[in-house]
């Protein structure tokens, strides 16, 4: 289980209830390193992909293909580079 480390932002819904779960969380470069690791440990296993921050913890067995959108914004005054991993089940 890859156990999140960090300062909780903003959230909207709840993993207990079952519905959409969004949770922001920021962190120091070291804790993301540790994040990324985890999760890529577990994701290299091929078997159940599970997250943790505080009292909860959610995850799923995803199926391949895995997928990962990448966006990069550039403008004069902030760049930014925005990874998204997606995870999913099959049914």
């Amino acid at each position: 289980m890859a156990k999140i480390k960090g300062r909780p932002g903003k959230t909207a819904g709840s993993p207990a209830e079952g519905a959409k779960f969004e949770q922001e969380i920021y962190m120091t470069a070291a804790e993301m390193a540790d994040m990324l690791r985890g999760l890529a440990d577990e994701v290299e296993a091929r078997g159940r992909v599970e997250a943790s921050f505080g009292d909860w913890t959610i995850g799923v067995n995803p199926a391949e293909p895995l997928k990962a959108e990448i966006q990069y914004k550039h403008d004069p005054s902030r760049r930014e580079l925005e990874v998204q991993l997606k995870l999913k089940e099959n049914p």
